[in-house]
C-alpha cells in the first residue's frame, strides 16, 4: 500500500513542479508569476519529499536493500536536486549576486526535472507499466 501512495505522491509531486516550472518559462510577463510559480515548486519538492518518505518505510517494513536500483538512486538524486532548486530559488531573491544563483537555480532545477523524468520511467517500467 505504501508503494501506491508513493507512486501518487510523486505523480502529484511531478505534476506541481512541471507546472511550476512552466509557469517560470511561459507566464513570466504576468505580475503573479513569481508568487505561483514559488508556491507550485515548494509544494513540489514537499508531495517529493513526502513520497521518497513513502519509499523509505516501505524499503525499512519489507527488508529490501536501500538505494538497491538504478530508479531509487536516480530518485534521492531527483529529490537532492529539487531541494537544491528551491533553496537556490528562495536564496537568490535575498543575496546580492543575483545572476549566479538564479543560473545555479535554473540549472539544477532543469537537471532535477531530467533526473524525476528518468526515475519516473524507471520506476513505471518496475511496476510492468513502461
Amino acid at each position: 500500500m505504501l508503494i501506491i501512495i508513493h507512486l501518487l505522491l510523486m505523480l502529484a509531486a511531478s505534476l506541481y513542479l512541471l507546472a511550476g516550472v512552466g509557469l517560470a518559462m511561459f507566464g513570466r510577463k504576468r505580475k503573479f508569476w513569481l508568487k505561483r510559480h514559488k508556491n507550485l515548486n515548494s509544494a513540489g519538492g514537499i508531495l517529493l519529499a513526502a513520497g521518497g518518505v513513502m519509499a523509505f518505510v516501505n524499503l525499512i517494513l519489507t527488508g529490501s536493500n536501500h538505494l538497491a536500483g538504478l530508479h531509487q538512486q536516480i530518485g534521492s538524486i531527483a529529490l537532492m536536486l529539487t531541494f537544491l532548486a528551491v533553496f537556490l530559488g528562495f536564496y537568490s531573491l535575498k543575496v546580492s549576486n543575483k545572476s549566479v544563483f538564479r543560473t545555479a537555480h535554473r540549472w539544477s532545477g532543469r537537471l532535477s526535472l531530467i533526473a524525476i523524468l528518468a526515475a519516473a520511467t524507471l520506476g513505471l517500467s518496475m511496476i510492468g507499466i513502461f
